[in-house]
């Protein structure tokens, strides 16, 4: 039997993978979606390991190293949410902007290998203006958050699968403007197999 291997970013939700991975084995039952969950950078390395076929990630600098050799097909625009204590803003509001949020901390998710990706991330490309504490998972930091010591963010697809009462979620944005999230997939060489696979995802989001 075929495999096709997907190393995806662990924080982007699996939701949409899992039904278009049913969906194409489906289609294509000849051939084995193997579903590998990592860290941003562990994805590309796991690509050029020849251990995956095909990264699905957020994108994010054009001229990132670990994409310069690289396809590139966007799936998904997402909005960013920011996971904050409940009641912190009063219900109805449904948006915040980040230069409000400086002078809380914001919580990484992030295993130690992974903190400097994801601190390039935040501080450089999404420009938040907080200290920064790493927290080794989404449920760690869910907790802290709950204990009313900072905020994380994290996107929409995501945030819809946190399921805690002690949780506000806010779309955040920037100077007024909705921050978004573009998920893609990433490959060396497109195929027909892998094109199929993108166009069966893409209809998830």
């Amino acid at each position: 039997m075929k495999q096709l291997k997907i190393a995806y970013f662990n924080q982007l939700g699996r939701r949409e993978l899992d039904q278009a991975k049913t969906k194409f084995e489906e289609e294509y039952p000849d051939t084995e979606v193997k579903l590998i969950s990592t860290g941003y950078d562990e994805a590309f390395e796991k690509m050029a390991d020849g251990e995956a076929d095909l990264v699905i990630a957020d994108k994010r600098d054009e001229k990132d190293d670990l994409e310069d050799d690289l396809e590139r097909e966007d799936l998904a625009q997402v909005g960013v949410m920011a996971i904050l204590p409940k009641g912190s803003y009063q219900s109805g509001i449904q948006m915040v902007d980040k230069a409000d949020l400086s002078d809380m901390t914001c919580f990484i998710v992030a295993k130690p290998e992974e903190e400097v990706a994801e601190l390039h991330l935040f501080k450089d490309l999404y420009q938040v203006k907080s200290p920064f504490i790493a927290s080794n998972s989404v449920e760690e930091a869910a907790l802290l958050v709950a204990s009313g010591s900072g905020y994380f963010l994290i996107n929409e697809i995501a945030a819809d699968l946190l399921k805690n009462d002690s949780l506000q979620k806010l779309f955040l944005t920037d100077n007024g403007a909705p921050m978004r999230q573009t998920i893609a997939a990433f490959y060396a060489e497109k195929n027909q197999t892998i094109a199929k696979f993108n166009e069966i995802l893409k209809k998830e989001y």
